[in-house]
This record gives structure tokens, sequence and C-alpha cells, in this order.
């Protein structure tokens, strides 16, 4: 009796470990992509990912300021409403701003090799910026002009 218990009790262990490590296998195939550092996203909207250097920047500050700069909007009581997402032509770039405050510089470098001008990239941004803003902050209405 007592070598069919232990023989009962290695056959469960058996297929109790080999159940954990094919999870875990599982689980670790199942894993969602890591978010580049130069992804843009806010409300769970993909707005961008920044690939460019510009004006002394690297992609990756550009990103890191991009990211402070949506949290400043949305901490920004004058927006927990709303606002206007607007498109700004500066000289060879192009301004992406929410109200009065900037948050993208969309740069000549960033359409080099697409058929975009930075105006019509800065539009795409600005679109889906209005979207993920409207989504993370529910009772405000984000738009763009």
């Amino acid at each position: 009796m007592r070598g069919r218990c232990i023989a009962s009790l290695r056959q469960f262990v058996g297929v109790a470990l080999g159940v954990l490590i094919v999870s875990g296998f599982a689980l670790a195939l199942s894993r969602p992509a890591a978010a580049d550092v130069g992804d843009i996203a806010v409300g769970g909207v993909w707005i961008c990912r920044i690939t460019h250097a510009a004006s002394g920047f690297t992609p990756d500050q550009r990103a890191v300021e991009v990211n402070k700069r949506i949290t400043e909007v949305l901490s920004t009581p004058q927006f927990r409403l709303g606002a206007v997402v607007s498109v700004h032509p500066a000289g060879g770039s192009t301004l992406v701003l929410v109200g009065d405050k900037l948050v993208f510089t969309v740069a000549p470098e960033d359409v080099v090799g697409t058929p975009n001008t930075t105006v019509q990239l800065a539009r795409d941004w600005a679109k889906r910026l209005a979207e993920g803003l409207s989504k993370a902050l529910p009772d405000a209405n984000f738009h763009t002009f």
C-alpha cells in the first residue's frame, strides 16, 4: 500500500512539474512586445515612434521630452474638459500644440525617406494625440483643427 502511495505521489509530482514547465514556457512566449524607447502613446493609443535625431537631440531625448509634455497636458486643469490639438508650420518643421502648449516638433529629419511633408506627418500625429488624450481623460473632448 505504501509503495503504491509513493508511486502515485511521484507520478503526481511529475505531472504537476510538467504542467508548470509547459505553462511557464507558454507564458514566456505570449508576453507582449516591449515598447521601444522612442514610442509615444497616451490613453492606450500609439501616436508615433521617434527614430531620428533633430535640433541637437537624440531620438531618445526627443521622446522623453514629448512624454513630459504629454504629462503636462494631462496635468493642466484648463485641459480637463479638452482642447484643440493644432498643427502649425514653423519654417521647415511643423509644431503640434494642445491649446497653447507645444507637444511635438515634427522636424524635416522625421520625414526623410517618406513621401510625407512635416505638415502631413504632424496632422497624423495630432489626430492620434487627440484620440489618446480623449481616452486618457474620458470627460474631455480633444479634437484637431
